[in-house]
């Protein structure tokens, strides 16, 4: 009975707290750190081989209120792997050989973006071979214990402005269905809307990307830290995602109704602002405070397994396997930027000639200039503009088009075809306003091309403008077909050279009216149009 209570005693004493607290501790002590460094060094490491990838987001933060949040975005994981410590000291780094395929698909998805200048896709690769760097060196255990960390790492990226248009319209008719259900008489132009009181616009500060980006990154690490359950976090996201948009235009329509109650005397200002973020703030504290209702309890220390004590305790790698593996990572990551040198400084197109507009054709002859807009471009090698009449009638201002290229001999960062400040018209142009814009099928070089349609309105004069990008001697408007046509025509050592182009016709009364006029300038004038181009380059047209 005695040798049974000690053998009792015994047993509990090896279950201790002070005894679980030294097994852990021998565990950690038996983790090889070498990893460690090894996946730290390989991070600075690749920030400083792909440097300008990753100031460019930097000089986004800094500059963009809308994604200052990144500079949080480091420390935040950084904290969030420190509080996995525990977890991380009783798992064995083992390298995971196979995610070569993956750190390889990163560095050619960054060669991509670099290529078709496109810095969110570089600025995602970067990350990507960030992260699938560290799984190659870590192996999937530990990465798997920190995969949300590394997950939220991808916020960083400043990514979400392509979202603009499609919030613009929807906080404008929002609003708009708002006050008619007021009752208050409301007519709306495009983004434009004038009430009784006054007039208002949606612009790009009214969209509320700032607030559902800001919503959405928060959720993340609010759910991830309040839920256990996958399903819990998928709905607080999801409601990160809709609060904040819904929020938005509520925001909108009580900045209108303030401004049209106070008769235009508040919130057309810097209170404008304030009371938004205001708004916001409160939003959130409730969105975050209904979501604390649900909380899970936090789960119980991470019991050990005599699987993980194994490996804890037998699994410390021999020979230099961390810094061989991690010279392998680096090596298959620098082979990108070294391939973007060779393709950057294959031979440049150079122009032989002026761009230079053609005369008229057929029924159409050159004018001078009968209208003073044309559409934004930045940074094109040449541009050209001119206008033609159909017909000996001067007063036939109704057949009258005007003729805008840009002309881009090869793209650089600042000087690029598709580019978002490439534009209509630009917010709060004083003399313009975008009225409305689809999309409409044309017919180029006998194919039906989807090209955009835009009607811009000014004093005295309503036009209706298309406008598509012509690359090598092929025709697109969709700018992410584009962007891809460029960075393969650079990687193929193809043709290069690509415009910006749109033609605009008064409008009449009736718009197919225009529309025809429109494409039959088209096929008139185009294969002049197109001589004019191919002439700057040398080329014989296609």
């Amino acid at each position: 009975m005695e040798d049974l209570n000690t053998k009792g005693q015994t047993a509990v004493s090896d279950d201790t707290p002070a005894h679980a607290a030294r097994h852990q501790d021998r565990i950690a002590r038996q983790f090889d750190w070498r990893y460690t460094l090894v996946a730290l060094g390989y991070c600075v490491a690749v920030t400083a081989i792909f440097y300008q990838t990753a100031w460019s987001m930097v000089a986004i933060w800094w500059r963009s209120e809308t994604f200052v949040h990144g500079f949080l975005i480091v420390p935040i994981v950084s904290w969030l792997i420190w509080a996995r410590r525990d977890q991380l000291a009783v798992v064995r780094p083992s390298p995971e050989y196979r995610v070569v395929i993956l750190l390889v698909a990163a560095g050619l998805f960054w060669l991509f973006g670099y290529l078709m200048q496109a810095l969110v896709i570089q600025q995602l690769a970067f990350v990507a071979l960030i992260v699938s760097g560290l799984w190659l060196i870590l192996g999937s255990t530990v990465v798997w214990t920190i995969a949300f960390p590394l997950a939220f790492l991808f916020l960083a990226v400043p990514v979400g402005e392509g979202l603009i248009p499609a919030l613009m319209e929807f906080t404008a008719s929002f609003t708009v269905s708002l006050l008619k259900l007021t009752g208050i008489p409301v007519y709306r132009e495009g983004m434009f809307f004038s009430l009784p009181s006054g007039n208002w616009s949606v612009v790009e500060g009214c969209s509320g990307v700032r607030y559902l980006i800001a919503s959405f990154t928060l959720g993340c690490l609010f759910a991830y830290l309040t839920y256990r359950s996958l399903l819990k976090r998928l709905i607080f996201l999801g409601a990160s995602i809709v609060v904040p948009i819904v929020a938005n235009g509520f925001r909108a329509y009580m900045i209108v109704m303030i401004g049209h109650v106070s008769d235009m005397k508040l919130a057309t200002g810097v209170d404008h602002l304030i009371y938004g973020w205001v708004f916001f703030g409160l939003v959130m504290f409730i969105l975050f405070g209904v979501g604390s209702i649900w909380r899970d309890p936090d789960p119980d220390r991470v019991m050990l397994d005599s699987n993980a004590t194994l490996h804890a305790e037998n699994g410390v790698a021999k020979g230099y396997a961390p810094f061989s593996v991690g010279a392998l990572a680096l090596v298959t990551a620098f082979i990108w930027p070294l391939t973007a040198y060779v393709v950057e400084h294959q031979q440049t197109v150079t122009a032989v000639a002026p761009l230079a507009a053609p005369a008229g054709r057929d029924d159409w002859m050159a004018i001078g200039e009968q209208w003073q807009w044309r559409p934004v471009v930045k940074g094109a090698d040449g541009e050209m503009q001119q206008f033609y009449r159909r017909g000996d009638n001067a007063s036939e201002y109704g057949h009258t088009v005007g003729v805008y290229i840009g002309q881009f001999l090869a793209q650089d960062q600042g000087k690029e075809l598709i580019n978002s400040q490439n534009v209509f018209v630009v917010q709060k142009s004083p003399h313009w306003r975008l009225a409305s814009e689809d999309k409409v099928l044309v017919t180029l070089k006998g194919k039906a091309v989807e090209v955009d349609r835009a009607v811009v309105k000014g004093s005295g004069v309503h036009l209706m403008v298309l406008r598509w990008y012509r690359l090598g001697d092929d025709y697109t408007a969709n700018p992410y077909l584009a962007k891809l046509r460029s960075g393969l025509a650079k990687l193929t050592f193809a043709r290069q050279d690509s415009a910006y182009i749109t033609v605009a016709l008064a409008v009449e009364d009736d718009p197919s009216q225009s529309l025809d006029s429109l494409q039959d300038f088209i096929e008139a004038m185009l294969p002049a149009l197109e001589g004019s181009l191919d002439r700057v380059v040398g080329a014989t047209g296609g």
